[in-house]
């Protein structure tokens, strides 16, 4: 635990040197490398870390759009404190490996068409790479813009296939947002619905509610007690999340963010995407508390 707390105080130093990535896309720039780290001290006894890292490189043509980066994310799974820990010890590192390409195309009266696929692997590793951590994610969706003085204002349309909720499975993409004025943003749909406050050209304050979920594969043998040993057993992990997020920007290319949330309607299983049962073991998650911070670099300054 005390190096944990170390680990962690250090990383927090460091990071607040800037800010992160979603002020930058609210101002329409792409181009970022990104460091976060997330915390959620008790899902049922359980603690969740998360640590991440994002390279996006978005050339900017007139028309179209054209981007591409790289993400990695460790979750690490703290089962000490949970009954028959043990059994666990599989889980205990997931790894998110991730590229994606971005295109963007203005079409008539304001309309704008946005296409991304980001192919990924899901595991925790413990057998090299399978085809079974092999997951293909992508979306596509519609932008009608509106500018009202200066005070602009959109709408989106879409979908994709994803692991937004865990599993990987097909979502919509809809969301309605306006500004009220220089200051006052809102956001209204699914999968991100909030409002956004700024304070002054460094400072912002967001109040935002999206899902949050991880799903990886787990190669190597898993069994409960007097069970049948399952080999691709998987972990799933759903929840709806609320943040009040404050960023800081430093100058054009140095920023950082410090958010806090909260966990509502969680649920962490193991899975058998082998069997018609499904549920092999439910942990029974409750609400929990997380504590994000993160730096920015954005490389695009013109």
């Amino acid at each position: 635990m005390r190096k944990k707390i170390i680990y962690y105080l250090a990383f927090s130093l460091i990071s607040m040197v800037s800010y992160g990535q979603e002020v930058f896309s609210t101002i329409g720039v792409d181009d970022l490398v990104t460091l976060e780290y997330e915390i959620y001290p008790s899902l049922n006894a359980i603690e969740l870390e998360k640590k991440s890292v994002v390279i996006d490189f978005t050339t900017l043509f007139d028309k179209p759009t054209i981007g591409f980066g790289a993400r990695y994310t460790s979750h690490s799974m703290g089962f000490e404190d949970y009954n028959m820990h043990n059994m666990f010890t599989s889980f205990e590192e997931l790894h998110h490996v991730s590229v994606y390409a971005k295109y963007r195309k203005a079409l008539a009266n304001n309309w704008n068409l946005d296409a991304t696929i980001a192919p990924y692997l899901a595991s925790t590793f413990n057998e090299g790479i399978t085809r079974e951590d092999f997951v293909l994610s992508y979306s596509a969706h519609f932008i009608k813009n509106w500018d009202n003085d200066g005070l602009k204002s959109s709408l989106k349309l879409g979908g994709g296939y994803g692991s937004l909720f865990g599993k990987p499975n097909f979502y919509p993409l809809i969301s309605y947002s306006k500004a009220v004025n220089k200051k006052f943003r809102y956001e209204i749909g699914f999968p991100i619905t909030g409002a956004y406050y700024k304070i002054n050209e460094q400072s912002q304050i967001d109040i935002t509610a999206q899902p949050e979920s991880i799903y990886a594969n787990n190669p190597s043998g898993f069994n409960i007690v007097n069970e049948s040993l399952i080999d691709n057993s998987k972990l799933q992990f759903s929840a709806l999340k609320l943040s009040i997020v404050y960023t800081y920007l430093f100058d054009d290319n140095w920023s950082s963010s410090f958010s806090v949330g909260y966990l509502a309607a969680s649920e962490l299983t193991i899975e058998d995407s082998n069997s018609n049962s499904n549920n092999i073991y439910d942990f029974d998650s409750n609400e929990s508390v997380s504590l994000n911070i993160g730096i920015s670099f954005n490389i695009n300054n013109k």
